[in-house]
């Protein structure tokens, strides 16, 4: 195995871990599937839990905030605590939430289940995903390895999604009870998370840290001293609107383009397959060309194909160009997804700073969580119908316009260092 891996490309601390790569991937894509499954059900879960667009973006707010109160302190805790800990609390944790969404719970009852979420899937557990997959790679194949770790969440997502659409038609049934089918998606996603969490908690072997490398909560303030780690956030930021706007893309097929539910579920679901040519491909070319050229095109090429979805009839006829437009996006977004961590190395960032870093880079990095649904629900309920739509992808466009100044100035930060070590 490890000689395959070595032909085509991998070094040999990568090819030694790649298992253990994948594992951290497939675990960190199952942890989000109960929070953010509501997406790709999102007309059936507002009528199933009587909804409004308003009152779904505030679920998205609430995992942003406690997010972004996470992950400050949880990258410092994954730089002292066992990764494998983390991993399988976290996941178990999350599971057991999903068996609580089976309660009748109403609007407010949400709101705290969301908290919690926020809290078992954010906390520390993304840092340690992203120190894991850093330490168990070399330097000169950081994009390989996160195009890898990216790939192998796409890969582990659709395939979760694809079991969710028939776990959902299965519960459905004859009669069509929606409700019903929501269950047993709850269900499904709840048994799968804990699932993973055993098997991380048998499969995931730590590396020993000795006391003096352990991170202490000191430690934030030298991070925060790094340009690159400003600069990766702002980068991350950009491109984390991007993510969650992702999911509206579906409820646009259907309620504006007119494609049916099933259609856009097996849209979201497959949309994941494409995932892996973005990552792992990305991951190869990157590390022969740089993250700044590759992020910069993917940039562009999501501004582009945006704007051409928003400029497509508002009729079923546009339904085939949406989905390719979706796809070509979809590709490039995972490019810039996964070589966004591939940062961290080429920025010089102490890999024993990694999970701090990582945490620091999320909590500025993924501040959209708090406002984009909510800004998304707001737009809609407010401009019902395609005006709505159009006016949340317009602030998309020019965030990801924003995106391509940021990483003009990654390009920049990254010659000037190169210039320095020059003189050197």
């Amino acid at each position: 195995m490890n000689k395959l891996l070595a032909k085509i490309g991998l070094g040999e601390k990568m090819s030694k871990n790649f298992l253990a790569i994948l594992i951290v991937a497939f675990g960190g894509a199952i942890i989000y599937g109960l929070p953010y499954f509501r997406f790709d059900y999102y007309d059936v879960y507002l009528e199933t839990y009587h909804l409004t667009n308003t009152q779904m973006g505030v679920f998205g707010s609430v995992l942003g905030v406690f997010g972004m109160i996470s992950y400050l302190f949880g990258g410092v805790v994954a730089d002292r605590i066992s990764t494998r800990i983390i991993l399988t609390v976290s996941l178990i944790g999350t599971g057991l939430g999903g068996f609580l969404h089976l309660l009748p719970l109403g609007f407010k009852a949400l709101v705290c289940l969301y908290a919690f979420w926020g809290i078992s899937s954010l906390f520390a557990f993304w840092p340690a995903c992203v120190k894991a997959v850093r330490i168990l790679s070399d330097s000169g194949d950081q994009g390989k390895a996160f195009g890898f770790f990216e790939g192998g969440r796409g890969i582990a997502a659709a395939l979760m999604a694809i079991a969710a659409v028939a776990a959902f038609r299965i519960g459905a049934g004859k009669m069509e009870n929606q409700a019903q089918g929501m269950r047993y998606v709850i269900i499904f996603y709840s048994v799968l998370t804990i699932v993973m969490g055993i098997l991380a908690f048998f499969t995931v072997k730590d590396q020993k840290m000795e006391a003096s490398e352990r991170i202490s909560f000191k430690g934030i303030g030298e991070v925060l001293k790094l340009p690159a780690v400003w600069i990766i956030a702002f980068v991350t930021f950009c491109n984390y609107v991007f993510t969650l706007s992702l999911y509206y893309f579906t409820p646009y097929a259907t309620s504006i383009l007119g494609a049916t539910v099933t259609f856009a579920a097996t849209l979201a679901a497959m949309k994941r397959w494409f995932s892996l040519f973005g990552n792992v491909g990305g991951g190869f070319i990157t590390d022969k060309v740089g993250t700044g050229r590759m992020l910069l095109i993917s940039f562009i090429v999501m501004v582009a194909g945006t704007l051409g979805i928003v400029l497509l009839p508002t009729n079923a006829g546009s339904i085939i160009a949406f989905t390719i437009l979706f796809i070509v996006i979809y590709i490039f977004y995972n490019v810039n997804y996964a070589m966004t961590w591939a940062m961290m190395d080429e920025g010089a960032i102490p890999e024993k700073y990694s999970g701090t870093a990582a945490g620091i880079i999320s909590t500025i990095g993924f501040l959209p969580e708090i406002f984009c649904s909510l800004l998304a629900g707001s737009l809609i309920d407010g401009h019902p119908g395609v005006t709505g739509y159009r006016q949340y992808f317009g602030f998309l466009i020019a965030m990801l316009v924003l995106g391509v100044v940021f990483v003009c100035i990654w390009m920049k930060f990254l010659k000037k260092r190169k210039a320095k070590e020059t003189d050197k």
